[in-house]
């Protein structure tokens, strides 16, 4: 994997236009799918995706010449069975790269919390379970403020009652300020 980043890097090296520097913000929006599966100390439950709408906010800075290194907080918003509510998503430290001006590679580590809510009449019960969350990903830069991404993230939050495994994949368009 080393050796495949080590030549992407530099078949791809980038020019002086593809660097940027300074402060960064962004935000994103666009269509994600989950897979998981629950598991609790009484029964494992059968595997489901179910698409959502999935955002994302970072804030972080340049460092160098154009390495990017920031908070990020990626989620999906989607529902479940008759009246559920979820949310999954990692938060933590990521990084994006520069292969060349129009591409660029991200990843990340953090926690990953996977929420549910579900409606029954007057009564909400709510569950979440939080573990370790990774995130990896493409951007293409459409200018120098919108980028289309592309992320899929894994989670395994949980402890020995109960626990979720989390597949996700999402599409996003991003404005950055640099």
């Amino acid at each position: 994997m080393a050796v495949l980043l080590v030549s992407a890097s530099l078949a791809f090296a980038a020019p002086a236009e593809a660097q940027r520097s300074g402060f960064i913000i962004g935000f994103g929006l666009g269509p994600g799918v989950v897979s998981y599966q629950e598991s609790t100390e009484f029964r494992e439950h059968d595997s489901r995706s179910r698409t959502g709408v999935a955002a994302n906010f970072d804030i972080g800075g340049v460092v160098g010449d154009s390495f990017q290194l920031y908070f990020m907080n990626k989620m999906i918003f989607f529902g479940g069975e008759a009246e559920d509510f979820n949310v999954t998503g990692v938060s933590g430290l990521g990084l994006t790269y520069p292969l060349n001006p129009d591409f660029s590679i991200n990843a990340g580590a953090g926690i990953h919390i996977h929420f549910w809510s579900q409606i029954q009449g007057d009564q909400v019960s709510t569950i979440s379970y939080s573990g370790l969350g990774l995130v990896a990903g493409l951007g293409y830069h459409l200018n120098q403020r919108w980028v289309l991404g592309f992320d899929t993230m894994y989670g395994k939050p949980g402890d020995d009652l109960g626990s979720t495994r989390v597949l996700g994949a999402r599409l996003s368009i991003n404005i950055v300020s640099h």
